[in-house]
């Protein structure tokens, strides 16, 4: 019996003695992650909404059809990587207007809608940093911006609709201007809605 009790009163001494280091590591670790997402969002959150609206703009722009109203959201100094790979995958500037004004010759009824596709709906079109990396970092920023969305338009020539899911990074440097572009989406799943009878 005293045996019984001396173990009874170790074990409870040793969950005190966890429960309470716990309770302190977790109040620690509460607070300094409580104060760091607090300025980190504050931070960026006025640079992150001026630099979706000028992707936004960007977008409708294509949509219009308004070729310099797209380059003036452009730096001179803009790098593009086109969703067909290639193992020199930047272009410049220059080489990107002449894909857009491609698109606006032979497409019309331009159309992007932001989101995530759904069962149900299309959610979360723009997302900036990230938790979780590679080598270790946190990236909290708003200087490079993931879009998510879905492209639709009539094929000028065939009467064709088409559409095609969409995934661009875009980086921006502190005018707000785009200065890189690097595009995932299935060029051959637009190519193949051309060619179908």
């Amino acid at each position: 019996m005293k045996n019984q009790l001396l173990i009874f009163v170790f074990a409870l001494l040793t969950l005190t003695a966890c429960k309470e280091a716990g309770t302190s590591a977790d109040t620690a670790t509460e607070e300094s992650t409580e104060v760091e997402v607090t300025e980190e969002t504050t931070d960026h959150t006025a640079t992150f909404n001026a630099r979706m609206a000028v992707l936004e703009a960007f977008f409708k722009a294509h949509g219009d059809e308004d070729l310099a109203a797209q380059e003036a959201m452009l730096a001179d100094t803009l790098k593009f990587s086109s969703p067909r790979y290639s193992e020199s995958p930047w272009q410049s500037k220059e080489e990107l207007m002449t894909v857009l004004k491609g698109y606006h010759d032979n497409f019309e009824n331009i159309k992007y809608t932001p989101g995530i596709v759904l069962p149900n709906n299309t959610a979360n079109g723009y997302f900036s940093g990230n938790q979780y990396s590679s080598d270790g970092t946190v990236n909290t920023g708003g200087n490079a911006i993931r879009c998510y969305g879905t492209w639709n338009a009539t094929h000028s020539e065939s009467g064709k609709a088409i559409g095609v899911k969409f995934f661009t990074v875009a980086s921006f440097n502190d005018d707000n201007k785009i200065v890189m572009f690097t595009d995932y989406w299935n060029v051959d799943g637009l190519a193949a809605q051309l060619a179908e009878e």
